[in-house]
């Protein structure tokens, strides 16, 4: 995800160079920006580049949004670490419940720096003989003859036939 979002916003930064770099007449011409609110008198912004005044405005909107968002992340963090108390309750009780169930079984609680092989921790595992390294797969081959009647499926084919008749 972090990665994506470096991507992204190298082609945003890309774009913007890009329309700079391609309208440079218009984007290095000084100019002023006058502001009139009604209630006080007119303000002038000194003269900047165009360029200038377009990032300024690109970054206050990235500031803005980033401001709307901060609440949600807020919250969001709040509500994370809610969640990982409540696991984490819940993993002691299902603990202390496990013991209480091998108490009532007669099960000797493990030391204290063993822990119990799990279901999930056995199936990771696997048993290898040495039966079954040494083993040829070529040795359980079987062998056929044409010699024995019982062998060939054609000779029982014919045999059926014949009883039949």
């Amino acid at each position: 995800m972090k990665k994506a979002t470096l991507i992204l916003w190298a082609i945003i930064f890309g774009v913007i160079a890009l329309l700079i770099f391609q309208n440079q007449e218009f984007f290095l011409n000084n100019q002023s920006l006058r502001v009139n609110l009604g209630v006080i008198e007119e303000y002038h912004t000194p003269e900047l580049p165009i360029a200038v005044t377009f990032l300024l405005f690109f970054l206050a909107g990235i500031i803005l949004a980033y401001l709307f968002n901060i609440s949600a992340r807020f919250k969001a963090k709040r509500t994370i670490k809610k969640l990982n108390t409540a696991i984490a309750s819940h993993d002691a009780e299902m603990a202390g419940l496990k013991r209480e169930i091998d108490s009532l079984k007669g099960i000797d609680p493990p030391a204290e720096g063993d822990t119990p092989a799990s279901e999930s921790d056995l199936a990771k595992t696997q048993k290898i003989s040495s039966d079954s390294l040494a083993a040829n797969p070529a040795d359980r081959t079987v062998s056929l003859s044409a010699d024995k009647p019982g062998d060939n499926p054609t000779d029982n084919a014919e045999e059926t036939s014949k009883e039949k008749k």
